[in-house]
């Protein structure tokens, strides 16, 4: 797993067919097969929701996972347990810096625990397939949309 900054997570995502809006954000149409759910309240719901949701993406020769607003709680934001979690891989810049994960099929238990870190704390998430079709984005306003 190697963490990216913005730009180079941006250009790894628009070279593969994913378009961004105005302010940066993904854009995605009904058209594309996009789909919203809920994000369930209890946590043990949360991981299997999430464990369920990413199979879709472990054919994907990369993943690319995109946290983006992980303050707008306050109560989410304990950041320790998962910048430890990035230390594991050698990433020692934080999520301000570095905020984009690039992850191989070979490690996809990574990407699956940085989309259940997102879901149990309310982090904004977006993931990104190699393909250019799947994607999943988790939001703070315990809502979220997928393709797939």
């Amino acid at each position: 797993m190697k963490a990216l900054e913005h730009v180079a997570g941006r250009s790894w995502c628009e070279s593969r067919g994913y378009a961004f809006d105005a302010r940066g954000l993904p854009v995605l149409r009904h058209g594309d097969g996009l789909q919203q759910f809920v994000i369930p309240p209890d946590a043990g719901q949360r991981v299997a929701m999430a464990k369920q949701q990413m199979e879709i993406f472990r054919k994907e020769e990369d993943v690319c996972i995109w946290i983006y607003d992980w303050d707008v709680w306050p109560s989410g934001q304990w950041e320790h347990l998962f910048h430890r979690f990035r230390l594991s891989y050698g990433i020692t810049e934080g999520l301000g810096e570095r905020s984009w994960h690039l992850v191989p099929k070979s490690d996809f238990d990574a990407a699956l625990s940085i989309a259940i870190y997102s879901v149990l704390m309310l982090w904004d998430c977006h993931v990104f397939g190699s393909s250019g079709t799947p994607f999943l984005f988790y939001s703070h306003d315990e809502i979220g949309r997928k393709t797939g």
